[in-house]
């Protein structure tokens, strides 16, 4: 794995860096709410190397995506999709 592989897979979200004393890092680009903290997502990720993070952010997607959708009157509203908000908008 790449660093330009991981960057294509989670870099809407995530602001992915080399950490100074070795490994790597990442740092979402929005904030969380204090549910989404609740619900056990974070703000960093670290990783001993690229794969390590690669495992640890496909599980704050996989939090994510467990709570994916939200009913709004008249739509649904998906709060964390990759997509634009106009594309989030207005599922299934």
């Amino acid at each position: 794995m790449t660093v330009n592989e991981l960057n294509t897979v989670y870099g809407r979200r995530w602001r992915i860096s080399a950490a100074l004393g070795g490994g790597w890092y990442a740092v979402r680009r929005d904030d969380l709410s204090q549910e989404s903290i609740r619900r056990g997502l974070s703000y960093v990720r670290c990783g001993r190397t690229l794969e390590e993070l690669a495992g640890r952010l496909a599980a704050e997607k996989r939090i994510e995506e467990q709570w994916r959708t939200v009913s709004v009157p008249g739509e649904v509203l998906d709060l964390v999709a990759d997509d634009p908000p106009e594309q989030a908008r207005q599922r299934g």
